[in-house]
This record gives C-alpha cells, structure tokens and sequence, in this order.
C-alpha cells in the first residue's frame, strides 16, 4: 500500500506541473511553452525551429508560432482578438499600430515551401497555399484570417529598431 500510494502521489504530481504551464501575453497573442514534432519555422525571424527546442506556440487562436527569444519581440496585435471592450479599444488607439492588408493569390509552389505564419509545410500538388502579391508572404488557406496586416513591413528589423530606442512593441503610444 506504501508503494501505491507513492505511485498516485507523483501521477497527481505531473498533473499538476502540466496544469501550471505558464501563458506569456504579447500583443493580445497568448504563447504557451512547448515542443514540436515536426520542422516549422519563426513567424517573426524566419529561422528554423529545431525538432526538439522549446518553442511559444499559442495553438487555439492565431496558431503563431516563434522561438522563445522572440516571443517579445512581437510587433503586431493578435487579429483573432474577440473579446474587446470599450477600454481596449481606446488602449490600442493609443498605442503605434501597423494596417497594411496582404493582397493574397492562390499560388502553386514548384518547391518545398513553409508557411510564413503558422511555420508548417505547405502540402500538395497544386494550389498548396497563398501568397502576396506585393510581400510574397507565403501561407495556409486556412491561415489567411489569422495573419496580421503588416504587408511589406520587416517585423524582426521593426522590433530591433524598437529596441534600440528603449521601447518596447506592446508598450507604445504617441504620449510616451
């Protein structure tokens, strides 16, 4: 019974760290800590996530996925954003904001390519996924609601240029 009983003890254990898994807000974009399993690339650098490093993947709403170094670095807000109230609304007003809509095309791809927002492959024959006309952003069908109106802007280099002058991408207003 001894033995039982520690046997529950570390299951209830478990339990409770993966209960505990920390959520990291930017932007409104809500990132969770976890592996993946398959090659995917960083919405925001656009490099490789390696197979088995620990990524921020927020699954259930805007499916962005980014290193861990680069979760703060995020420029936009989140698009899949429902629940605003009228003091939302005046905060993000306020802050520096980016409205450039993607002027998206079926594309069909002669190589391997990856989606530049969820970071997966795009898969098929023909007509794998969109692309811009202007930016050639590359992306899922079912990822063309999720992705921010930031066409033609370099988010990394954005963020950088941010950084450099003390601010930080979900802090900033015109009165600061």
């Amino acid at each position: 019974t001894l033995q039982r009983d520690r046997i529950f003890k570390n299951l209830t254990r478990k339990r409770q760290r993966a209960m505990r898994r920390r959520v990291h807000q930017v932007n409104g974009h809500k990132f969770m800590a976890t592996y993946l399993r398959q090659p995917t690339y960083c919405s925001h650098c656009r490099e490789f996530i390696w197979l088995f490093s620990v990524c921020l993947f927020y699954f259930l709403v805007c499916t962005c996925v980014v290193h861990k170094r680069c979760h703060h670095l995020i420029v936009t807000a989140c698009t899949c954003q429902n629940n605003t109230n009228k003091n939302d609304l005046k905060v993000t007003e306020q802050r520096f904001g980016i409205n450039i809509p993607h002027k998206f095309s079926v594309h069909n791809y002669k190589v391997p390519t990856f989606c530049d927002h969820c970071g997966s492959l795009l898969w098929g024959i023909m007509r794998q996924g969109l692309q811009c006309k202007i930016c050639k952003m590359n992306v899922h069908i079912r990822c063309q609601a999720n992705v921010a109106p930031n066409c033609g802007v370099n988010s990394a280099e954005l963020a950088k240029t941010l950084a450099c002058m003390g601010l930080q991408p979900g802090s900033i207003s015109p009165n600061s």
